[in-house]
């Protein structure tokens, strides 16, 4: 699952999406693309699988980890955009910057 975002202004105006799996996959990816665009970066880190699972209308127990991977992508795609901006990023109490642009993200 590969997440795409474009962001201006702190704003998400702009998210799409490149998912090889199966429809619920596909699915999960989709709808999150929906749900964060016109979100503020604060606002897409609080969408969390099982928000993405009842937009859905729900998802089987087997397939669960799909909107699992939909919220680590929108995690891992914030966590590239902030690391192009170089905004710094706190992890267990340690203080670095980082330097890199891209604004996508691969997880799975």
């Amino acid at each position: 699952m590969r997440l795409f975002i474009k962001v201006e202004t702190d704003r998400i105006v702009d998210a799409t999406f490149l998912t090889f799996g199966c429809g619920a996959a596909i699915a999960s990816s989709s709808i999150t693309t929906e749900m964060i665009k016109g979100k503020t970066i604060e606002e897409a880190l609080r969408i969390s699988d099982l928000v993405i699972a009842e937009a859905l209308g729900g998802l089987p127990p087997t397939k669960i980890h799909c909107s699992v991977l939909a919220e680590k992508a929108i995690q891992a795609a914030v966590l590239d955009y902030q690391k192009g901006e170089g905004v710094i990023q706190w992890s267990e109490g340690v203080c670095s910057p980082f330097i890199k642009n891209l604004g996508s993200a691969v997880t799975g």
